[in-house]
């Protein structure tokens, strides 16, 4: 046989006899559990759909989708599955062929990569739809992993919505309880400036008495018309004119009385009291107009809080394997068969550039 045919079926053959063995005798039989979720929001996009119309978009941005592919690959989920599960001990399964198989001395570092190779994380960018891929040795085991990364996914986006929740409302609470702190420590000095003064309303007071300086003036300017009326007739010194003119100068004193209370330069005078009650009034109506807007600003960051609350939907649930799938062995078998040929056929173009190399320099 020609020497370079002998070789170059030899170069064929051997592969195909170590991925024949490997593949068909060796390898260990591999289940997948496959699912997919997407991160939803109160607040969905107007006539956002995906996959020909049959998923709607989910409203969360990429960073958030992102968040959760990494969180799912991260050392922490590796490790919660390890003390759940007991990954390591089902992955170093004497049972399990030795190139798939985990050594249980390798460290965490070691076991957090091999982990990487047994879940894949996929999300697409414009769907933000994550799909997760589970291989185990075990069935029930591909299945349990799928579930509780699923489950451990769901908790750090519950765990992400609270805290945007919380941020949210948490600015608008304390404006409210500010608020309120204000509104009574208004009207605790309401209350102290009436318990202070003997009077519970000094406006309401005023009020009552223009009242009475007006009743008083037009009592005093119908005393001085019936005055002038008799006076046409009757002699100052008559009785009735005496009693006339007595009623007029009691009128006179009354309303001179009624006056000093408006008019009085002490602070216990109706103006001064006026003066410093006014500013407690108008403090009070703003106190209650800053509650107000408060609680309306409160309402508007709750409501605005649940359109940014999220939560993880899941729309392919993760299967329980019936049968493995994986290794494929017949095309895993065929691509090391190429991989073999082509390392070949480079090493031989290396060879023959070489020897011409060599010749030509002869």
């Amino acid at each position: 046989m020609n020497p370079i045919a002998l070789r170059v079926l030899c170069a064929a053959m051997i592969p195909v006899l170590i991925a024949a063995i490997y593949f068909g005798l060796i390898s260990s039989d591999r289940y997948v559990s496959e699912s997919s979720v997407v991160i939803r929001s109160g607040a969905q996009p107007a006539g956002g759909i995906s996959l020909g119309g049959l998923l709607p978009l989910s409203g969360s941005n990429g960073q958030d989708v992102v968040v959760v592919a990494d969180y799912i690959l991260s050392m922490e989920m590796i490790l919660h599955l390890d003390q759940k599960l007991d990954l390591v001990e089902h992955y170093s399964d004497g049972s399990i062929d030795y190139f798939s198989r985990f050594d249980a001395d390798s460290s965490v570092e070691e076991f957090h990569l091999y982990m990487q190779n047994m879940i894949t994380v996929v999300y697409e960018e414009t769907t933000e739809i994550i799909s997760i891929t589970v291989r185990a040795f075990n069935p029930d085991i591909a299945y349990a992993i799928n579930q509780e990364v699923i489950g451990q996914s769901e908790n750090l986006i519950n765990k992400l919505s609270d805290r945007i929740v919380e941020d949210t409302l948490g600015t608008a609470r304390n404006e409210v309880q500010l608020a309120l702190d204000n509104a009574k420590n208004i009207s605790a000095r309401l209350s102290r400036f009436a318990t202070d003064n003997d009077s519970f309303d000094p406006g309401v007071e005023t009020s009552s008495i223009f009242n009475v300086i007006g009743s008083l003036e037009a009592k005093l300017a119908e005393a001085r018309a019936l005055f002038a009326e008799k006076s046409a007739y009757l002699r100052e010194s008559s009785a009735e004119m005496r009693a006339i003119r007595n009623r007029i100068e009691g009128l006179k004193t009354q309303l001179a009385r009624e006056r000093s209370k408006l008019t009085e330069p002490s602070d216990q005078g109706m103006g001064q009291l006026l003066e410093d009650y006014k500013p407690l009034l108008v403090e009070e109506e703003l106190a209650r107009q800053r509650y107000a807007s408060a609680l309306l600003a409160l309402e508007a960051a709750r409501a605005d809080s649940q359109q940014k609350k999220q939560y993880l939907a899941m729309f392919v649930r993760p299967n329980l394997p019936t049968s493995s799938t994986e290794p494929s062995r017949f095309i895993d078998a065929v691509s090391a068969i190429l991989m073999s040929l082509l390392l070949y056929a480079i090493f031989a173009l290396c060879r023959a550039a070489v020897r011409e190399h060599i010749d030509f320099a002869s």
